[in-house]
This record gives structure tokens, C-alpha cells and sequence, in this order.
């Protein structure tokens, strides 16, 4: 990495104690077999494989250092697919997985080049993850009502997970001889930690509604992460909770009118068992309604109306904002088949980015830069019609005519 040269005005002071080398090569090696038993609708499939995974790692800056270790895994898998009936079925699936470490979570050079105060580094003597993920989904469909409904839950357990062990320095401490940690700043180093799991799950169910020729669709959600990590040489738990809620409203009124309101909310709550000013409530929640109407002729104007508020964050992050996009255009040519149309993004001029990140040893909140308001002209041509298909009376006679002898 090179630091700025104040008399060349340049990025080009080489700096070895942010400089490294590192070369790292995973090679790995699956065989397998699985026994399948039933037909698509109702069948049952058990299998095993296995793994032999080789890690080479070699650093040549700022010294030398090699790593060179094998994981040899025995993997199961399994499948079991059901139909109860023409509108319903259920799918579970589950299969073991392994994860090698990265190249930056195994090089053993310290990183503070983001933030002074949040220092990191990695660890040569990292081993794979080993991951169980278990999966279902339960599917009813009524196509003559028109009624669907999906439930989903996804789990997952993690031996030797990859967590951050994190060190908040009490003095000024000095780091491979060369980087110090000031007092007060983290440094946070990947560590293989057992103890992780989660779960998520999603439902929805949509419906029409007849008086306002509309469908409605709900849908519901619940997840939930433990993450294990280190503070202070302390072992620590993150849990974190999420409540997931949303309708949306779709019309199907004609081909000239089209409309959709929605709304969307977030709970999410975390709680860690060694540093609890880590404890918060959030909430991110989003409304919005879009329309867009369109004449015979082809005119056609278009709006998007989106509300965005956050809520529990940080001072100066809890904001609500609108974001207003809008179009108008014309179809023309043989079957409307060409399109020209007019935009313009974020109307308001108030988009913005707003992320929080949940950790074991901090939360952050971050509003990034985001693209405001532009005017964009597009020409769209859509090459969809191919031709009509012969009819089955066009098809005896072109065979006919085949068969038929020459006269």
C-alpha cells in the first residue's frame, strides 16, 4: 500500500507495515453417491459424499510464512419431496457444507487503512467451517379461486464458525512490532467459535378481492441469528431478532389502469451477553403507492411515491424521507411495439442511504452518499412476435403435401 507524498502531490510512499504478499490456493476433491426412491411427486432421496480439501497459503511480505493443512469430510445429504394433492406439496431438503477461510481472514497483517480506531487483522491458523443447513417449503396453490400460500423455514448450524474476537486496548499497545493500537481503539481478529445457529422463516398468502378487482397479498416473517464471538477474552453471544410484516395491493382493474399500494416493516432487536450498551430496538418501515395510467393510443404517465423512516437508531439517523419518481411516454408502431419515455428519479431530491450493521463488540450506524435527482430519455423496442403458429388444419396440409406423390 503507498501512503500521499506531500511534495509529489501522489499516492506513491510505499508503506511495508500496511504491504503484504500473499498468495493462498484451496484445492478440493468431492466424490459421492445418492439413492433416490419414488417418482416427482412423492419421493425420497438419501445420499453421501466426500470432501478432501487442501489449503496453501504462503506469505512472502513482510516475512515469510507458510500454511499448509488438509480437512478431509464426510457430507450427508437428504431429500424428501411430497404431493398431497393437485394444490398442495411440501419440499425438505437438507445437506452438510464446508466453508474455507478467505484470503484477508488468513493473512496476518493488521488493516487500518478504514479506521484507526476499529483495527483488524487476520489468522493463519483458521480452520474450514463445517455448516448444517436445513430447509422446508409448504406450497398451496387454488387456481380456480385464485388463492396461494407459501411457508418457508430455513435453519442452520455452524461448527468451527468464523467469528471476530475483539480486543478494546486498555494503553497504547503495539502490534507486530510495528502498528500500535491506540487506547480505546479495537482490534478484532477472525477466530473459529462453535455455538452458531439460525433460523428463517417467511409466509404469504394472496387473494383477490373482487369489489375493487384487486389482489391482496400478506406476508409475515421471523429470523433469528446467534453469533458467537470474543470480547476482552471473554466468550460473548449476539442474538438478533427480526419481525418482518407487509400488505401490498395490486390492481387488476383493466389494461389501461394499474395501481399498487404497499406497506413494509421491520422490527429488528439485538442483544449481547458481555457488552449490553450493545442492546438496541430499530425499526424500518416503508409505504408506498404507484399508478400508472395509459390511453388507447398509447400516452401513458406513470407515478412512484415511496416513504422510507427509520426509527431507534442513532442521534441524526432516525429520519423519514420520500422518494418520488415519475414518467411519461408514448407506445407507437405496429402493436405499441416500440416505446418512448421520459423520467425522472427522486422528484424531492431526498434519497438517501442508510444501513446499520450489528456486530458482538459494536453497532454502526452508516448514511452513505446516494444518487439523487436525473432525467433519463429511454427508447425501448420489444421483439416478442414471432410469427403465428400454424394450425393443426395448416399442419395436416403441409404434411399432406409432403406425403403427396410428384405428378
Amino acid at each position: 500500500m503507498n501512503q500521499f507524498d506531500s511534495i509529489t502531490s501522489k499516492y506513491e510512499l510505499f508503506d511495508t507495515t500496511l504491504s503484504n504478499k500473499f498468495d493462498n490456493m484451496v484445492t478440493s476433491h468431492n466424490a459421492g453417491m445418492s439413492y433416490r426412491l419414488g417418482n416427482r411427486d412423492n419421493m425420497f432421496a438419501i445420499g453421501l459424499s466426500y470432501k478432501y480439501t487442501e489449503l496453501n497459503s504462503e506469505q512472502v511480505f513482510p516475512k515469510m510464512a507458510t500454511v499448509n493443512t488438509s480437512f478431509n469430510n464426510l457430507l450427508p445429504n437428504l431429500m424428501w419431496r411430497k404431493k398431497f394433492s393437485a394444490k398442495s406439496s411440501i419440499n425438505i431438503n437438507y445437506r452438510a457444507s464446508t466453508n474455507a477461510p478467505s484470503i484477508s481472514q488468513l493473512q496476518n497483517v493488521v488493516n487500518n487503512s478504514s479506521n484507526p480506531l476499529f483495527l483488524s487483522m487476520g489468522n493463519p491458523d483458521l480452520k474450514q467451517q463445517f455448516t448444517n443447513t436445513l430447509s422446508a417449503r409448504y406450497t398451496f396453490t387454488n387456481t380456480t379461486k385464485g388463492k396461494t400460500f407459501f411457508a418457508n423455514v430455513y435453519l442452520q448450524q455452524a461448527n468451527d464458525y468464523i467469528a471476530n474476537a475483539t480486543y478494546i486496548a486498555i494503553t497504547d499497545s503495539v502490534i507486530n512490532d510495528k502498528n500500535i493500537l491506540r487506547q480505546g481503539a479495537q482490534l478484532s481478529k477472525p477466530v473459529n467459535l462453535d455455538g452458531y445457529l439460525s433460523m428463517r422463516s417467511f409466509l404469504t398468502y394472496a387473494m383477490p378481492v373482487k369489489f375493487i378487482k384487486s389482489n391482496i397479498n400478506l406476508n409475515g416473517g421471523f429470523s433469528w441469528t446467534k453469533t458467537p464471538g470474543i470480547v476482552n477474552y471473554a466468550n460473548s453471544i449476539t442474538n438478533n431478532y427480526t419481525y418482518t410484516g407487509g400488505i401490498v395491493v395490486s390492481s387488476n382493474i383493466s389494461e389501461y389502469v394499474d395501481f399498487n399500494l404497499s406497506y413494509n416493516i421491520n422490527y429488528s432487536v439485538a442483544r449481547n451477553s458481555v457488552q449490553f450498551q450493545q442492546n438496541a430496538n430499530y425499526t424500518n418501515q416503508n409505504a408506498g403507492v404507484q399508478f400508472k395510467l395509459t390511453s388507447k393510443k398509447g400516452w401513458f404517465i406513470q407515478n412512484d411515491l415511496l416513504n422510507q423512516s427509520y426509527s431507534g437508531l442513532s442521534s441524526g439517523y432516525n429520519q423519514s424521507y420520500w422518494l418520488w419518481n415519475a414518467a411519461v411516454g408514448k407506445k407507437f408502431l405496429k402493436k405499441q411495439a416500440a416505446e418512448i419515455r421520459l423520467s425522472v428519479v427522486d422528484l424531492l431530491k431526498q434519497n438517501r442511504n442508510i444501513t446499520r450493521t450489528v456486530t458482538d463488540s459494536y453497532i454502526e450506524d452508516v448514511q452513505n452518499k446516494a444518487l439523487t435527482q436525473y432525467f433519463m430519455l429511454t427508447f425501448s423496442y420489444k421483439l416478442k412476435n414471432f410469427g403465428t403458429p400454424a394450425t393443426s388444419n395448416q399442419k395436416g396440409n403441409r404434411q399432406n403435401a409432403k406425403s403427396s406423390p410428384d405428378l
